[in-house]
């Protein structure tokens, strides 16, 4: 298993519960120096699917959790990263690719996507529209078997590792505010999911059971 972005949150908890089931994990990473856990690390652009094809040439499946490192401004910045990606496992001749989603490609009770809501406020416009994005390209591609995983609106906090949760095919139902996700049990299930192949070319909200005890303390 290849992460992509396997320095940042979500990334490095992908990473630790791939290695604690005793998976082979090559990590890829903006900057290879800053990166010590013992593991292959490779340092990659997601924007340079040479660079990205050559780091994950010898893995089954890639899990990209790349993310903007800053506040982000650009509209397009997931979409052209998905691209990226998918040029990449072409290359490569690979044909499995995870990735860490938003919650703006979920769909609402009304039945719209959370990305097409009209109260959304202005400064996270660009990343809950450009998930959305993201997953409309995806949803183009059909010779890479993705899957997209979305943490809930209700948000994704550090918590203890339950170890179960519940998934969504393209939304998780309730009000927003109502589900919740530790890092932990999304690790999970983004490892569930790579380990199993249960559901290719699909989008997932991921929430736990119930809320997190501690979610309060992460908002």
């Amino acid at each position: 298993m290849t992460v992509i972005g396997a320095s940042g949150r979500i990334g490095g908890f992908v990473v630790e519960e791939a290695l604690g089931r005793g998976h082979a994990v090559t990590a890829v990473v903006r900057d290879p120096s800053s990166f010590d856990r013992g593991i292959p690390v490779v340092g990659g652009d997601v924007f340079r699917p040479k660079d990205i094809a050559a780091a994950v040439a010898d893995s089954e499946v890639v899990v990209s959790a790349a993310g903007h490192a800053a506040t982000l401004d650009d509209v397009g910045y997931y979409a052209r990263a998905a691209q990226s990606l998918v040029e990449a496992l072409r290359l490569a001749s690979l044909a499995r690719l995870l990735v860490v989603g938003g919650f703006g490609s979920l769909i609402q009770a009304s039945g719209a996507q959370f990305a097409d809501d009209p109260r959304l406020p202005d400064h996270a416009i660009p990343e809950i529209v450009g998930q959305r994005d993201a997953l409309t390209y995806l949803r183009s591609v059909s010779d890479i078997r993705w899957t997209y995983l979305s943490p809930p609106p209700g948000g994704i906090w550090p918590g203890e590792r339950s170890g179960s949760y519940r998934l969504g095919l393209d939304g998780l139902g309730g009000k927003p505010g109502d589900s919740l996700v530790t890092l932990a049990d999304f690790a999970v299930a983004v490892v569930d999911e790579a380990e199993r192949a249960e559901h290719p070319f699909a989008c997932l909200g991921v929430a736990n059971l119930k809320p997190p005890s501690d979610a309060s303390a992460g908002r």
